[in-house]
């Protein structure tokens, strides 16, 4: 696994983005890369209530790599938040296998629902490549962007 906080390409960035590059997909990692996000969330000036949400929505994105994008192997994900102004942008990617997403029961399916409730704005992008989840949150709540999703292959 490559960790490196990444120097802001410009000026505007407010906070180094957090950058963790190729992560196991194993459920031992999601636990300890949301603590560092934790620590970096509550850095970029996003309300309690906002970090929370924040954590929430990108663990549902990890654990959907652990659980999806590597069926019958372990692969990798990078984990990349960026901090620019009053935006916080978390993007979540995988090289994995996109899975059909199935009807909501009670042990699961709810997970892309809750990203895109949790984020001001989240953006699910699919191909043979993988899987890029990118979530996004202002201080006050506005989309930073108009809203968009889209799944491809």
């Amino acid at each position: 696994m490559t960790c490196s906080p990444d120097s802001p390409a410009d000026d505007t960035a407010t906070a180094p983005d957090l950058l963790h590059e190729d992560v196991p997909a194993e459920p031992a990692q999601i636990s300890p890369l949301r603590d560092l996000l934790a620590a970096w969330a509550t850095g970029t000036g996003l309300i309690p209530e906002r970090v929370q949400d924040l954590l929430l929505a990108v663990y549902e994105a990890m654990a959907n790599v652990v659980l999806h994008a590597y069926p019958g192997r372990i692969g990798t994900f990078t984990l990349h938040a960026r901090h620019v102004g009053d935006t916080v942008t978390v993007t979540i990617r995988d090289s994995g296998q996109w899975q059909p997403v199935p009807r909501s029961t009670l042990l699961g399916g709810r997970g892309l629902p809750l990203i895109h409730t949790l984020a001001d704005q989240a953006l699910v992008e699919t191909s043979v490549a993988g899987t890029t989840v990118t979530m996004t949150w202002t201080r006050d709540g506005r989309s930073a962007v108009p809203a968009a999703d889209s799944v491809g292959g």
